[in-house]
């Protein structure tokens, strides 16, 4: 929990109450969240808490590797805990069963290098999988 903090203040953040109460609120979860999800959960600790307040606070999050964005459901935004904030370049792996994220290391891109003719900027990159516990559980009684 401590790195996780450790980072924002890191990345020139202010380690405010709400950014701890939000890294614990994701710390606490086992599966990712969405800004509403995270709004609601504030307005029980917080007398004032505006949703755009929220979504400022997970995109900063974000931006310092302390949280990490997924694709969800059409449009709507999910947000969870990236257990390996030190490392800058990495990636993530969702649970569709429980929602548990792990991390992929061993990325082959970089910036700047040829790919098909295009130069690469930027990428993202989403995996979804079954976790070694809910793999487990599926096959009945067999453990991997």
């Amino acid at each position: 929990m401590q790195e996780l903090l450790d980072a924002i203040s890191r990345a020139g953040l202010k380690l405010t109450p709400r950014r701890r109460t939000i890294v614990c609120l994701f710390a606490e979860s086992r599966q990712p969240l969405t800004p509403r999800e995270v709004h609601s959960r504030l307005c029980m600790l917080f007398s004032r808490c505006g949703l755009p307040g929220v979504y400022r606070n997970l995109d900063s999050l974000a931006g310092c590797g302390v949280l990490f964005r997924l694709p969800g459901p059409g449009r709507e935004r999910l947000y969870a805990l990236c257990r390996t904030p030190g490392i800058l370049h990495h990636h993530h792996i969702v649970c569709v069963s429980c929602g548990k994220a792990g991390t992929i290391d061993g990325c082959h891109y970089h910036e700047g290098m040829m790919i098909g003719g295009y130069r690469l900027l930027s990428h993202v990159t989403h995996f979804e999988g079954i976790c070694p516990s809910c793999l487990g559980e599926s096959e009945e009684g067999v453990r991997t």
